[in-house]
């Protein structure tokens, strides 16, 4: 028996009704239940008529579910779950009738200290747990194509049949969640600042960056002591000239390629299992409307697990995702202890060590995926390259019509994720991802080390650590539906965690910049300068690029032409200002069309004040780098976060029809 308890395969289940299974939509009707009995009549797979026998169901439901087994990879039991016809406490009382056996979980006095598994169906897994008075018991959780060779090994070993009962994956996995807890939520606490602290956000500056700062600062203040005129212009024409690199960047995506990415075909093979996370704090509003969302999913729900992950002192919203997700036993609740940080990558953390997937995918309390995303992306990862590690779903707002700040956010969005980052993916260049809706191979995640818990923008933060890796990232097409804030404070408070997170996430990545040379390249270092930089430094610029080029023409039209140096510093001021409104409208209208585009445009002459308002939160965000740089401002998802909450037809939210 290994002692790594780590190699517990999951089953993951839920109310998936198979086509195959059930075309009519009846459920299985159930019989009287079966007299005990230990033995079966052969030690291969039982028969359908043996299984609904034991399970006191049609043979006809038996066989289907049997199909679907071999066409998902799983088992009988678990496609059985997944159809809703039976639940998992109800296989394991008939199991145990069949076997002669009692069935209980395990408590919490019983640590485990053993998990068998085997790769064959016919064979039990066996759970072996030691109490304080080191007695142990053997916890089984059998498969019914087995229950003939288990009862014979029941009969001839009595030893072996005294210390057994039956059990329940799930509790199974609630035990090893709970024995493992202390030991991860520290992990999770600690995060990268334990494994790899240079690459964590837990401190802010190291004494090297410190004194570069502080040495440029001294530098800046003795050449404008000296020479005020050259160091303002000098200044001047170096922030114009990154600020009209980063434009550049912005218009080689205006000039690429449009469309979508051909779509690639399945493979013909059972479905990996599939693992979703979404972390939710203070969520009781949104949590039954993602629950409907999650379950539309089209994946099998036998090889999907959906991990909602809240925190242990938010009992409103536990109570709510609880009476969603009812027993629909693909869903599955992680408590994270109050600890700090109070992030949302702390909380991803905690939860990660429980999946089991091949693959991961991390959504939003609000979004509302796509139900074909999952297999879109699993179709990417089968054809793409060994090293693709994440793809990014786009992003779009679904209440961009109901006023102006949410409309600007809208068409900011679209331009990010359906045009920016998609030209980024394709050139292979470094991505700052979204913080939802990023498919992951979950191996690759595990292997950068999984989220900083002390990043407030953990997302942009792990797409720069998989590009110094080595890892692809890239984007797919099937969308994400969101609400974007449309109070003013609300968004306010997001902006400056956002800013303040690429503060951060410059800021390490920075700590070794010849390292980081080496490891992105040149091509892909530039990237990252001008996509991280260009964000900062452009959203504080911005109002002083047009206040410069406001002054320049008002001294050109008051004195004529004067110095070329002025002349150029004028063109560059312009070309910025003009540039940087030009590129966001056709970014963002070439990303929209239809509907959507009518609901839209008209708010383009309001782009000005939006970024505006961004250079206030930047300075905020900076204030806060410096005061309390581990703060995660709440973004609320519900009715409070809209514009009008009592207004009916604000309630309304986005559906993908399937």
């Amino acid at each position: 028996m290994r002692d790594d308890v780590s190699d517990h395969p999951a089953l993951p289940g839920g109310p998936y009704v198979p086509p195959a299974l059930l075309r009519n939509g009846a459920r299985g009707r159930f019989l009287p239940p079966p007299r005990p009995a230990a033995t079966g009549t052969a030690g291969g797979p039982a028969s359908s008529d043996e299984a609904a026998t034991i399970l006191g169901i049609e043979p006809g439901v038996v066989a289907g579910a049997r199909r679907e087994a071999g066409r998902n990879g799983t088992d009988l039991a678990a496609e059985l779950l997944a159809a809703g016809i039976c639940d998992a406490e109800s296989i394991a009382a008939r199991i145990a009738a069949r076997l002669g056996l009692s069935v209980e979980s395990i408590g919490s006095g019983d640590r485990i200290i053993g998990v068998a598994a085997s790769d064959r169906a016919a064979l039990p897994r066996l759970v072996k747990t030691c109490d304080a008075r080191l007695e142990t018991k053997l916890f089984l959780l059998p498969r019914l194509d087995g229950l003939a060779r288990l009862g014979a090994l029941l009969a001839a070993r009595p030893d072996f049949a005294r210390r057994a009962r039956v059990t329940t994956d799930r509790d199974v996995k609630a035990a090893l969640a709970q024995q493992s807890e202390r030991q991860r939520l520290r992990a999770a606490r600690e995060s990268l600042s334990a494994t790899h602290p240079r690459q964590s956000a837990r401190n802010v500056l190291e004494p090297a960056q410190a004194m570069v700062l502080t040495l440029t600062f001294c530098g800046l203040v003795a050449a404008m002591i000296h020479a005020q005129a050259a160091t303002l212009a000098m200044v001047h024409l170096v922030a114009g000239l990154f600020f009209a690199a980063g434009l550049c960047l912005r218009l080689a995506a205006v000039l690429g390629r449009k469309g979508s990415t051909p779509r690639q075909s399945e493979p013909i093979e059972p479905k990996p299992l599939y693992s979703v996370l979404v972390a939710l704090h203070r969520e009781s509003g949104v949590a039954d409307r993602l629950v409907d969302a999650l379950s539309r999913l089209d994946w099998p729900v036998s090889r999907l697990e959906i991990k909602i992950v809240c925190e242990a002192d938010d009992p409103d919203t536990i109570r709510v995702v609880e009476g969603a997700i009812g027993r629909r036993p693909q869903f599955e609740i992680v408590k994270v202890p109050p600890s700090e940080p109070r992030t949302k990558p702390k909380a991803l953390n905690f939860a990660l060590p429980l999946t089991a997937g091949e693959f991961l995918v991390l959504y939003d309390a609000e979004d509302v995926p796509h139900p074909g995303q999952l297999r879109e992306a699993y179709a990417r990862f089968r054809c793409g390259p060994p090293k693709l590690a994440c793809l990014q779903a786009p992003l779009v707002v679904g209440n961009g019509g109901n006023n102006w700040l949410a409309g600007i956010f809208a068409l900011e969005y679209a331009a990010l994720f359906r045009r920016l980052l998609p030209w980024l993916g394709r050139h292979g260049l470094p991505m700052p991802l979204g913080g939802t809706s990023n498919h992951f191979v979950r191996a690759h995640l595990l292997d950068v080390g999984g989220w900083d818990s002390y990043n407030v923008t953990e997302d942009a933060d792990l797409g720069m650590r998989l590009s110094r890796n080595g890892y692809g990232i890239e984007t797919i097409d099937l969308p994400t539906m969101e609400h974007a804030p449309e109070r003013l404070a609300v968004w306010f408070r997001q902006r400056t965690r956002w800013m303040k997170g690429w503060m951060q996430t410059y800021l390490v990545h920075m700590r070794q910049p010849l390292l980081l040379l080496r490891e992105l390249g040149v091509r892909r270092f530039v990237t990252f300068q001008l996509l991280f930089v260009g964000m900062l430094a452009s959203s504080v610029a911005h109002p002083l690029f047009l206040g410069l080029a406001g002054a320049g023409l008002a001294r050109l039209v008051a004195q004529g032409p004067g110095s070329i140096s002025l002349g150029v510093l004028l063109a560059l001021d312009l070309f910025n200002a003009v540039g940087g409104y030009a590129l966001f409208v056709v970014l963002s209208r070439q990303a929209i069309g239809g509907e959507e585009a009518r609901n839209l445009v008209r708010y383009f002459p309001l782009v000005p004040v939006y970024w505006m308002m961004i250079a206030a939160t930047t300075l905020r965000a900076f204030a806060q780098l410096v005061t309390d740089p581990h703060r995660w401002e709440k973004t609320p998802h519900d009715m409070a976060a809209r514009a009008r909450p009592h207004d009916a037809r604000y309630r309304l939210d986005p559906r993908f029809e399937t």
